[in-house]
């Protein structure tokens, strides 16, 4: 009897709670073969030195899907340190085999989002893109950076056709009252509003959120207060964007960001910088909830050419950072993360919900 009695209340707490807890473990494995997927010193496989945070592109011919990458791009001038202004290059990347992982040559005629003006003559920079099903319209978050004085302006640019360089619409500055804005997050919903996590820890060490109705006007709701840096963790001196929020098998959605700490020395002067890859889940209803987060990285350089070790490329060592990704299944996802400010690897990812 009393045993009926506790399985009763506790069945009324859970009711009245919300439910039973649920705890989400996040896991991760590096594929390709622990090889990068694209790197200049593959032969052929780029005319440019540095190829990295690359955006993961949905393609689509009727019935048939397939994948391409949107790439930042850069080639080195008077030192391995000094570069070109950025460009971003799509191409078609073959996923059959995700152990030999193979992307098409990257050439001059691959760059399709390149510097045009002044408000952006320092870079086109860290691409993360959203396909929209409903419409078929590709939506591409960017920096646009100005060179004097250098400024970053989270940018707007749609086409329905990727590969067409004429075709993409630069829509100009998402906030534009923002003196510094960077690392785009796009979340859209069935109806509105719509959400974007932004941020790099420029001013608040934390992610700002805005919201919008039509995907083209946007509003902050948060300023900075949004995962905000944990002074002993591994996001002790930046949060940056991520890729955008996709769901899981529960509703509600994981969301993948980008993190940094300093003391781990390197070769390049005055870098001593680690960036580590985070996780939280969300809310499915109220997407500016935090339901939980990660307390140690889902991924860190580890390997010699995501430290950027001699004789590794190392633009900026120490880094590992996500921009593009695709769901395999309810709760399996393919990450592509930049490595060294260099190379691009994969990641399989992979969520297990306990209750």
């Amino acid at each position: 009897m009393g045993s009926a009695i506790l399985i009763v209340l506790f069945a009324l707490l859970c009711s009245l709670s919300g439910g039973y807890a649920v705890t989400y473990n996040v896991i991760s494995k590096r594929l390709n073969s622990n090889l990068p997927v694209l790197t200049f010193q593959q032969a052929g496989a780029s005319v440019f030195n540095y190829n990295y945070n690359t955006a993961y592109v949905p393609l689509f011919d009727g019935d048939r899907r397939s994948s391409a990458l949107l790439v930042r791009c850069q080639n080195a001038t008077t030192d391995e340190y000094t570069t070109t202004p950025s460009v971003l290059a799509l191409t078609n990347l073959n996923m059959n085999n995700l152990l030999d992982m193979n992307a098409e040559p990257i050439t001059a005629k691959s760059v399709v989002v390149q510097p045009e003006s002044s408000t952006d003559a320092f870079g086109t920079e860290d691409p993360r893109v959203v396909y929209d099903h409903k419409d078929g319209t590709y939506y591409l978050l960017y920096s646009a950076v100005q060179s004097k004085p250098v400024i970053s302006k989270l940018s707007l640019a749609t086409t329905k056709t990727p590969f067409n360089a004429s075709s993409w619409v630069r829509h100009g500055p998402v906030l534009p009252d923002a003196g510094w804005s960077k690392s785009g997050s796009l979340l859209i919903r069935p109806s509105a509003p719509h959400y974007l996590f932004w941020g790099d820890s420029n001013t608040v060490c934390g992610l700002s959120v805005a919201t919008s109705n039509d995907l083209l006007n946007w509003t902050n709701i948060h300023n900075g207060t949004f995962l905000p840096c944990r002074p002993k963790g591994f996001d002790a001196n930046l949060v940056e964007g991520g890729p955008m929020p996709l769901p899981l098998s529960d509703g509600n959605y994981l969301y993948i960001y980008n993190s940094a700490r300093h003391g781990f020395p390197s070769a390049k002067p005055n870098w001593d910088m680690q960036y580590n890859v985070g996780w939280a889940i969300l809310d499915g209803t109220d997407p500016t909830k935090v339901l939980q987060r990660c307390d140690t990285p889902l991924l860190s350089p580890e390997l010699a050419w995501e430290i950027g070790t001699k004789p590794f490329l190392g633009l900026t060592p120490n880094v590992v950072f996500i921009e593009g990704w695709t769901q395999l299944g309810q709760n399996s996802f393919v990450a592509f993360y930049g490595a060294a400010d260099s190379v691009i690897g994969a990641l399989a990812i992979n969520v297990d919900i306990t209750k």
